[in-house]
Protein backbone atom coordinates (compact mmCIF):
# COMPACT_ATOMS: atom_id res chain seq x y z
CA UNK A 1 0.00 0.00 0.00
CA UNK A 2 2.76 2.46 0.84
CA UNK A 3 5.37 1.03 -1.52
CA UNK A 4 5.54 4.06 -3.78
CA UNK A 5 3.93 6.60 -1.50
CA UNK A 6 6.74 9.14 -1.60
CA UNK A 7 6.69 9.04 -5.41
CA UNK A 8 2.96 9.64 -5.37
CA UNK A 9 3.31 12.61 -3.00
CA UNK A 10 6.16 13.99 -5.10
CA UNK A 11 4.06 13.71 -8.28
CA UNK A 12 1.14 15.46 -6.59
CA UNK A 13 3.35 18.27 -5.28
CA UNK A 14 5.06 18.72 -8.65
CA UNK A 15 1.72 18.84 -10.46
CA UNK A 16 0.33 21.40 -8.02
CA UNK A 17 3.49 23.52 -8.33
CA UNK A 18 3.29 23.56 -12.12
CA UNK A 19 -0.45 24.29 -12.21
CA UNK A 20 -0.10 27.07 -9.66
CA UNK A 21 2.80 28.63 -11.56
CA UNK A 22 0.93 28.40 -14.86
CA UNK A 23 -2.29 29.92 -13.55
CA UNK A 24 -1.15 33.58 -13.76
CA UNK A 25 0.17 32.89 -17.26
CA UNK A 26 -2.64 30.92 -18.97
CA UNK A 27 -5.40 30.89 -16.36
CA UNK A 28 -6.85 34.23 -17.38
CA UNK A 29 -8.77 32.69 -20.29
CA UNK A 30 -11.85 30.56 -19.74
CA UNK A 31 -10.34 27.51 -21.44
CA UNK A 32 -6.95 27.85 -19.77
CA UNK A 33 -8.47 28.47 -16.36
CA UNK A 34 -10.87 25.54 -16.68
CA UNK A 35 -8.13 23.18 -17.86
CA UNK A 36 -5.83 24.16 -15.00
CA UNK A 37 -8.69 23.86 -12.52
CA UNK A 38 -9.41 20.29 -13.68
CA UNK A 39 -5.74 19.30 -13.38
CA UNK A 40 -5.56 20.99 -9.96
CA UNK A 41 -8.63 19.11 -8.75
CA UNK A 42 -7.34 15.75 -9.96
CA UNK A 43 -3.97 16.29 -8.28
CA UNK A 44 -5.30 17.82 -5.06
CA UNK A 45 -7.75 14.97 -4.62
CA UNK A 46 -4.82 12.76 -3.66
CA UNK A 47 -3.29 15.09 -1.09
CA UNK A 48 -5.25 14.15 2.00
CA UNK A 49 -5.32 10.41 1.26
CA UNK A 50 -1.65 10.08 0.41
CA UNK A 51 -0.37 12.25 3.25
CA UNK A 52 -2.63 10.57 5.80
CA UNK A 53 -1.43 7.18 4.56
CA UNK A 54 2.16 8.41 4.89
CA UNK A 55 1.54 9.54 8.46
CA UNK A 56 -0.10 6.24 9.42
CA UNK A 57 2.78 4.32 7.81
CA UNK A 58 5.17 6.37 9.94
CA UNK A 59 3.28 5.43 13.14
CA UNK A 60 1.71 2.00 12.59
CA UNK A 61 1.31 1.36 16.33
CA UNK A 62 -0.46 4.67 16.97
CA UNK A 63 -2.93 4.96 14.10
CA UNK A 64 -5.54 6.86 16.14
CA UNK A 65 -3.02 9.39 17.40
CA UNK A 66 -1.50 9.77 13.92
CA UNK A 67 -4.94 10.33 12.42
CA UNK A 68 -5.83 12.93 15.06
CA UNK A 69 -2.52 14.69 14.50
CA UNK A 70 -3.08 14.61 10.73
CA UNK A 71 -6.53 16.21 11.05
CA UNK A 72 -5.14 18.92 13.33
CA UNK A 73 -2.20 19.69 11.01
CA UNK A 74 -4.39 19.67 7.89
CA UNK A 75 -6.89 22.10 9.42
CA UNK A 76 -4.13 24.31 10.80
CA UNK A 77 -2.58 24.43 7.33
CA UNK A 78 -5.91 25.46 5.82
CA UNK A 79 -6.30 28.27 8.35
CA UNK A 80 -2.73 29.51 8.07
CA UNK A 81 -2.86 29.30 4.29
CA UNK A 82 -6.03 31.39 4.19
CA UNK A 83 -4.56 33.95 6.57
CA UNK A 84 -1.22 34.24 4.79
CA UNK A 85 -2.89 34.25 1.39
CA UNK A 86 -5.04 37.17 2.51
CA UNK A 87 -1.98 39.04 3.75
CA UNK A 88 -0.19 38.48 0.43
CA UNK A 89 -3.25 39.61 -1.56
CA UNK A 90 -3.45 42.78 0.54
CA UNK A 91 0.24 43.53 0.09
CA UNK A 92 1.02 42.35 -3.44
CA UNK A 93 -1.78 41.08 -5.67
CA UNK A 94 -3.74 37.96 -6.41
CA UNK A 95 -1.01 36.74 -8.78
CA UNK A 96 1.42 37.04 -5.86
CA UNK A 97 -0.53 34.38 -3.98
CA UNK A 98 -0.21 32.05 -6.94
CA UNK A 99 3.53 32.64 -7.29
CA UNK A 100 4.02 32.19 -3.56
CA UNK A 101 1.98 28.99 -3.70
CA UNK A 102 4.12 27.65 -6.54
CA UNK A 103 7.28 28.37 -4.56
CA UNK A 104 5.86 26.70 -1.46
CA UNK A 105 4.86 23.63 -3.48
CA UNK A 106 8.39 23.48 -4.90
CA UNK A 107 9.80 23.66 -1.37
CA UNK A 108 7.44 20.88 -0.31
CA UNK A 109 8.76 18.81 -3.20
CA UNK A 110 12.30 19.36 -1.95
CA UNK A 111 11.23 18.17 1.50
CA UNK A 112 9.75 15.01 -0.02
CA UNK A 113 12.95 14.42 -2.01
CA UNK A 114 15.04 14.99 1.09
CA UNK A 115 12.90 12.49 2.98
CA UNK A 116 13.34 9.91 0.23
CA UNK A 117 17.10 10.28 0.05
CA UNK A 118 17.57 10.25 3.81
CA UNK A 119 15.36 7.18 4.25
CA UNK A 120 12.77 8.98 6.38
CA UNK A 121 9.80 8.39 4.11
CA UNK A 122 7.54 5.45 3.39
CA UNK A 123 8.84 3.97 0.18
Amino acid sequence: MTRRLSRTVLAIVATLAVVTALYPVIGSTAVGGAALLVVWGLAYGGVSVSLQTWMIAAAPRAVEAATALWVAVFNLAIGLGAFLGGVVVDRIALAGVLWLGAVLFALAGLVVLWGRTSGRSAQ
